[in-house]
C-alpha cells in the first residue's frame, strides 16, 4: 500500500523501529499570527520528546522563522546548520538568522548525534541543510508570494 506521514508521525514511527536519522523536505513550525491562533506544528513538539534526528531544508517558508527557532530553543532542540552559519529559508540558502551550531561534515553531524545519545537527551537534533546556491529561488519572489 502507499501512504505518507507528517514529520511528527515519521519521528514517532522511526523511534519505534530504532531509526535514528531521517531526511525530509521541510519541517512544520510556528505559524505566523501564533499570538492569536496558537498554531504550532506537532513536528516541533514531537522532535522535543523523540530522540530521532531530522535533516531538512529548514522549516516551511510560510511559517514564522524567528518564532520557530525560539521554540526550538525553548524546547531544548539543537538546531545545526550544515555548511553555513545561517538557518536556511527552505527555498533559499539563508534566512539571515544565525544558528548557534554549525557542522561542515557528516562526521561532525554524527558526533552531535553521538553526544545527544551519550548524554541521554530526549530530543532530536534539527539539521538544516540549505538548498545549494545555484538551485535556490529568488528570495524576493518567495517573500512576495507568501505575502
Amino acid at each position: 500500500m502507499n501512504g505518507s506521514t507528517t514529520v511528527a508521525g515519521t519521528l514517532y514511527l522511526a523511534s519505534l523501529v530504532g531509526i535514528k536519522v531521517f531526511a525530509t523536505g521541510g519541517l512544520g513550525g510556528v505559524h505566523r499570527g501564533v499570538e492569536e491562533t496558537f498554531d504550532i506544528s506537532a513536528d516541533l513538539t514531537e522532535l522535543a520528546r523523540t530522540p530521532v534526528n531530522v535533516i531538512s531544508s529548514g522549516v516551511k517558508s510560510i511559517l514564522d522563522l524567528p518564532k520557530t527557532l525560539e521554540y526550538f530553543e525553548t524546547m531544548g532542540i539543537p538546531v545545526v546548520s550544515y555548511g553555513s552559519d545561517y538557518f536556511p529559508d527552505f527555498y533559499t540558502a539563508s534566512s539571515g538568522i544565525k544558528t548557534e551550531f554549525r557542522c561542515d561534515t557528516p562526521e561532525e553531524c554524527a558526533r552531535m548525534i553521538q553526544g545527544q545519545s551519550l548524554l541521554q537527551l530526549k530530543t532530536g537534533v534539527c539539521f538544516a541543510n540549505p538548498v545549494p546556491k545555484d538551485k535556490e529561488a529568488n528570495p524576493e519572489a518567495i517573500r512576495g508570494a507568501i505575502k
